[in-house]
Parts: C-alpha cells; sequence; structure tokens
C-alpha cells in the first residue's frame, strides 16, 4: 500500500512539474502577475498617537519582560521565587528611567515632537516598519511631522518671522487645555491646529511653499521655555517638516542623508595646510576659497571636510552639490589646470580633527560636473556615486583647493548646497 501512495505522489508531482515546464516554456511571463505587489508612493502626516506608538514600540522589549515576569509572579509559589522576580521588575522598570534609549523614546511620547537632539530620523523608521511591514522595494513616504528649535531659520526674512502675544494667546481660548489659560502651549494642546490658523490670520495670501517662522512659549514638565517651528505653507495649509523615506532591504531609510552648506557653514570643518587663506561662508551663501588676494598669488591647501555619515544601512548613496569656479590659469577652453586644483575626496578613517593624506582617496567629478571657468554661472556637479562606501560607517567627504604663487594661479572655488541622498 505504502508502495502505490508513493507511486501515486510521484505521478501527480511530474503531472504539475510538467504543466509548470510547458507554461513557462510556452507563455513567457506565465505567473508574473501572481506575485502580490505593494510598492507604496503616499504621504503620511504624523498625530498625536504615533509619537506614543514610536514610544511603545521602542520600549517593548522591556515592557514585554515585566508583563512576563508579572504572569511569572503571580504563579510563585515561594517567598524567595517572589521576592526574585519583583526584584527583576523593579530592574527592568529601572531601564526605562534611566537608559537613554528609552529615556528619549519617552520624550518622544510626552512632547509629541522632534527637535536637534531628538531626530526625527532615529524614530520615524520604528513607525513606518509598524504601520508598513509588507511594504515592496522602492517603495516611498512623504512623511510630515513637528519639529522644533532645530529647522534653518536664516532663510526666512524678518517681515515673516512672528512672535505670539499674550493677547494672542487669549484669541486662542482660555478654557483649560487652551492657550489662553495659561498664555502658552502645552503637549496636550494640538498646537500646530493653533498655529495654521494663527498663520492663516498672519498671511491671508500666502502661495503655495510660501515659509513663516513662529516663536511661542511652550510649558512642559522642566517649566516654560521659549520654541520656534519653521513652517511651509502647502496651498491650503501651514505644515511644519517633511521628509522623504524609502524601503530598501527591508527597512525605510530617509532619504536625505546630509544637507549642508545652504545658510552657513555648518558641521563642515576647514583645514589649511599651506597658505594663510582659508575657506570661508561668505554673505552671497556659499563657501569661497580662494589664494588670490588684494592683487596677489599666494599659495595654498585647504580642506573642507564634512560631519562623518553612518552608511552601514545605506544601500545607493549619491553626493551632489553646485559650485562654480575661475581664474585658475587655464588657457582658451582648457580647463585642466582647474581639475587639479579643485578636486573632491573620501574617507573612512579621518576623525575629522585634522588632514591625514594617507586616510583620503580621490572621487572623480564628472566631466559634465566641472565649471566651465569662464564665467560666475553656478553648476550642479552632477551625481557622484557613494555606493561603494554603502555599508560603512565614519564616511566623511571633501573639497580640497591648490593654489599656485610661481604659476601665477589662485583661482576662486564657491560651493554650496550640499546633498548626499540615498536614491
Amino acid at each position: 500500500m505504502k508502495k502505490i501512495y508513493f507511486i501515486v505522489s510521484l505521478a501527480v508531482t511530474a503531472l504539475l512539474s510538467g504543466c509548470q515546464d510547458y507554461n513557462a516554456s510556452n507563455f513567457p511571463g506565465f505567473g508574473d502577475d501572481a506575485t502580490p505587489t505593494n510598492v507604496l508612493s503616499m504621504s503620511y502626516e504624523l498625530t498625536s498617537t504615533d509619537y506614543t506608538a514610536i514610544a511603545t514600540i521602542i520600549k517593548k522589549p522591556v515592557t514585554d519582560s515585566i508583563t512576563a515576569q508579572k504572569a511569572l509572579l503571580a504563579k510563585a509559589k515561594t517567598k524567595a521565587d517572589s521576592t526574585a522576580i519583583q526584584s527583576l521588575i523593579t530592574a527592568l522598570n529601572g531601564r526605562l528611567t534611566s537608559v537613554a534609549t528609552y529615556v528619549n523614546a519617552t520624550k518622544v511620547d510626552a512632547n509629541k515632537y522632534f527637535d536637534g537632539t531628538l531626530k526625527a530620523k532615529d524614530y520615524l523608521p520604528y513607525l513606518l516598519a509598524q504601520k508598513y511591514p509588507y511594504a515592496d522595494p522602492n517603495s516611498v513616504i512623504k512623511v510630515t511631522y513637528d519639529q522644533v528649535n532645530s529647522a534653518d531659520t536664516s532663510a526666512v526674512a524678518a517681515a515673516y518671522k512672528f512672535t505670539i502675544s499674550d493677547a494672542e494667546y487669549t484669541q486662542m481660548g482660555i478654557a483649560t487645555n487652551q492657550p489662553g489659560k495659561s498664555l502658552c502651549f502645552s503637549a496636550v494642546m494640538p498646537i500646530m491646529t493653533y498655529l495654521n490658523t494663527y498663520l492663516k490670520s498672519k498671511s491671508p495670501y500666502a502661495a503655495a511653499n510660501d515659509v513663516r517662522m513662529v516663536r511661542y512659549k511652550f510649558s512642559s514638565s522642566t517649566g516654560l521655555s521659549v520654541q520656534y517651528r519653521v513652517l511651509k505653507f502647502n496651498g491650503t495649509d501651514w505644515k511644519c517638516t517633511t521628509d522623504q523615506y524609502a524601503f530598501k532591504k527591508g527597512k525605510w531609510l530617509d532619504v536625505v542623508i546630509l544637507s549642508g552648506l545652504t545658510a552657513g557653514q555648518g558641521d563642515f570643518k576647514a583645514f589649511s595646510i599651506v597658505g594663510d587663506q582659508v575657506w570661508a561662508w561668505n554673505s552671497y551663501n556659499y563657501m569661497l576659497m580662494t589664494g588670490y588676494v588684494a592683487g596677489s598669488y599666494f599659495d595654498n591647501e585647504d580642506w573642507l571636510v564634512s560631519p562623518a555619515m553612518n552608511l552601514t544601512e545605506r544601500v545607493n548613496p549619491w553626493l551632489t552639490f553646485t559650485h562654480v569656479g575661475r581664474y585658475f590659469g587655464d588657457t582658451g577652453t582648457s580647463t585642466d589646470k582647474m581639475h587639479i586644483a579643485i578636486t573632491l575626496w573620501v574617507s573612512t578613517t579621518s576623525d575629522g580633527t585634522g588632514i591625514t593624506p594617507a586616510d583620503w582617496t580621490q572621487l572623480t567629478i564628472p566631466a559634465a560636473g566641472y565649471p566651465s571657468g569662464a564665467n560666475w554661472t553656478f553648476i550642479s556637479s552632477t551625481p557622484i556615486d557613494l555606493s561603494a562606501y554603502a555599508g560603512k560607517n565614519n564616511v566623511r567627504f571633501a573639497f580640497k583647493y591648490l593654489s599656485n604663487k610661481s604659476d601665477n594661479a589662485a583661482g576662486s572655488w564657491e560651493v554650496k548646497n550640499v546633498l548626499v541622498v540615498e536614491e
């Protein structure tokens, strides 16, 4: 009897295999539509409960352990067992109030916003992984969230910076948990709802993509402070920060890895190896390096180094920047000297405190990404592939400038709008 079942099984298997081979061979693409896809392309705005969800997810390993220990405690049969289990529960609760990861998660829940310390990119992937666990590669979500005290304010004109007055808090309502009650906001209030209404009254003719800054008083468990938010008008409402996240290798990653040199030098560091001239932020909003001063040429070697980037979870990072260069001693349409004088380098071993040549490897700026040298027109560097450094930590890149007194060549290099993104 066993032999009969075995033979029948083989026959069924052969029949099914034969059908598969036949269909695959005779009908190209057969079965492709049978594989479900879930490539997302959408926008999502965080709600108050999402901040709580983030904290819950982060603290879950500890809270689950506490729950499990409480179940054991209920079944304990001896005083010694009860004491040991209770001691462990106390220790676990202590972790929630002493370990920075869990303490900060609690702050995210309490504050209902992110800031310069509690960075959104460190927390939003937890929420996205829970809400969209079955997303396919190439899925992209634009996430809008509340950000406090960490947005760039230098580009906002003084006329578009507002401070809410006591009278204006009162106009927002004086009942319990309304701003006029204590002349300030708190975490229990829908702050963005109030700010949206406030800015609509202050800027009734705003156009899409207009930007405003609002200062206000905020009451928390640590006392009263002044906060600010930079908001953008989407054509209908004033919204806070929006970032884009992509699903790669089973994880949600923020698309923007590094953004800099848009309104100041920021975390980029300048190092002068040769010469007295140095990289400096120019009032026209770019970093400038030149070895030409007051009609004279000077020898220089100067580096402008980016902050370190963690690319351990990255898949396909790319670098772009905007720049222009001129007066490097080239003649005619040649740009050979310019290509020697302005170069791009990368390191995974530099500590960012100085320049050790052995730490650095030159990257290729595409020919189309070099300035013409004939005018002061800024151009894009064109995308520069950093995928060779995906999976690595402590990745820095640097702009290296050279000038030569004996060659009567000391050009000017202007750099701005640096962006590293996950493609």
